[in-house]
């Protein structure tokens, strides 16, 4: 499993790892779904695309996340998986172009574990390591 539960005093949060960038950002996804409710539960019935634009790869990555937060608060979407591709925009900028497949959230199916707020600022990281990156998050509940 490429990603893990942080422990944390009052929020929840979580710790992702994969060989490239873009993998990372594609990797998030099933994190944060696991945070908030059983991510192998959540089929693949649909699918999304999203383009993001952002100064830098931490805020890149919470964009990214806070998106997918807000289509579960206004549509009732859960994701599964994505695809990211990652490029360079306008000079100091940074591009995420994704795919993310899901469904329309089942409370029979997907009950929640929590209810999630925000993606926050405190705590994140976006960081190269041996043999890849890692990422770290911490939400707010």
């Amino acid at each position: 499993m490429p990603y893990r539960a942080l422990e944390h005093t009052a929020d929840i949060g979580f710790e992702v790892t994969a060989p490239t960038l873009a993998e990372l950002f594609s990797e998030a996804v099933p994190a944060l779904t696991e945070s908030f409710v059983e991510v192998e539960r959540v089929e693949e019935r649909l699918e999304r695309q999203f383009s993001l634009a952002a100064a830098d790869r931490e805020l890149l990555l919470h964009d990214w996340l806070e998106e997918l937060v807000y289509a579960f608060d206004a549509e009732r979407l859960l994701f599964r998986r994505a695809e990211a591709n990652l490029t360079a925009g306008a000079p100091g900028e940074l591009r995420l172009l994704a795919t993310a497949w899901g469904e329309a959230h089942d409370p029979a199916r997907h009950p929640l574990k929590v209810l999630l707020k925000a993606v926050t600022y405190h705590g994140l990281a976006v960081e190269e390591v041996d043999g890849g990156w890692r990422a770290r998050v911490i939400l707010d509940v």
